[in-house]
């Protein structure tokens, strides 16, 4: 891990964003090296890929970034690692829809500009898994368009059943919604777990 990185992991340790002048300096250096860097990750909206506490390997750029891919960004002075879900083109450059695995709810699209980078790998400890492979990239993208397609369902459920019993809460609703976010974070466990192969370290 660079100085720069663990200047980062001091700063992050104390559980608040950092100052956004650090952040932007940090951030400026690592993007003029143009090299890969290790940023500390905190929280768990990405369980069960990445925990608190982990470290991801961040290629700086937007540049090759695909529906599915785990980018870092940064957002109210902290970095944030989110999964891509589609990918919008517009006349004022692209557009990123990015949700955490374990998180209920969309980010706010992010431009360009805000993304820091693409996540190559997660670092636990002194063990490693690499996620930019054709397996990996294949799951991500798997995993995007099936969320998409949830939240779609959804929607469509919970438009018919207005239509249908009006706006009044529905416990029948509310029941299936819950086992469905469930299940499919039971889906995504087992996937992972099958397909995620922890290495030795060799990475820092």
């Amino acid at each position: 891990m660079t100085d720069l990185a663990e200047a980062m992991d001091t700063l992050n340790t104390k559980g608040s964003p950092l100052p956004g002048h650090v952040l932007e300096a940090v951030l400026e250096v690592w993007g003029q090296a143009g090299e890969q860097h290790f940023i500390p990750i905190t929280g768990n909206s990405m369980l069960p890929l990445i925990r608190d506490g982990d470290h991801v390997l961040v290629a700086h750029g937007c540049a090759g970034v695909r529906q599915g891919d785990v980018v870092v960004f940064r957002r109210g002075g902290q970095l944030i690692a989110h999964r891509v879900l589609c990918i919008c083109d517009g006349g004022a450059g692209s557009t990123f829809v990015t949700k955490g695995d374990h998180a209920s709810q969309f980010d706010s699209p992010l431009s360009a500009d805000e993304i820091v980078g693409r996540v190559l790998a997660v670092e636990r400890g002194n063990r490693y898994v690499p996620l930019d492979t054709a397996a990996w990239r294949m799951l991500g993208w798997l995993m995007a368009v099936s969320t998409l397609a949830w939240i779609k369902l959804y929607g469509w459920s919970r438009d018919l059943k207005q239509r249908l019993l009006g706006p009044q809460p529905n416990r029948l609703t509310a029941f299936l919604r819950r086992s469905a976010l469930a299940f499919f974070s039971l889906v995504l466990k087992v996937v992972q777990a099958v397909v995620c192969r922890w290495k030795d370290n060799v990475l820092s």
